[in-house]
């Protein structure tokens, strides 16, 4: 259960980080931060958050471990419903 609670609050509190950083690293180069924002902030900001979602992607796809099994559905055999199990 906590580790659910962390995930959805990582979820949440995620873009306020990112906001403080960007904040952080435009106070410490103005002048940088005033050039690219002017012009291509909308294209930076989505550029950072599709690189963000594939790193947590590809970590969350690395620390699963490889289901092997599978589901077999419900069949009829020799007149009767053999129900589905799940292997």
């Amino acid at each position: 259960m906590a580790r659910i609670i962390f995930e959805l609050a990582g979820f949440f509190v995620l873009p306020f980080i990112a906001y403080a950083a960007i904040l952080v690293w435009q106070q410490r180069h103005p002048s940088a931060a005033r050039e690219i924002f002017a012009k291509k902030a909308l294209m930076i900001q989505s550029l950072i958050g599709l690189g963000i979602v594939a790193l947590f992607l590809l970590a969350y796809g690395f620390a699963q471990e490889p289901h092997r099994a599978g589901y077999a559905p419900a069949v009829f055999k020799d007149g009767k419903l053999v129900p589905g199990r799940v292997d």
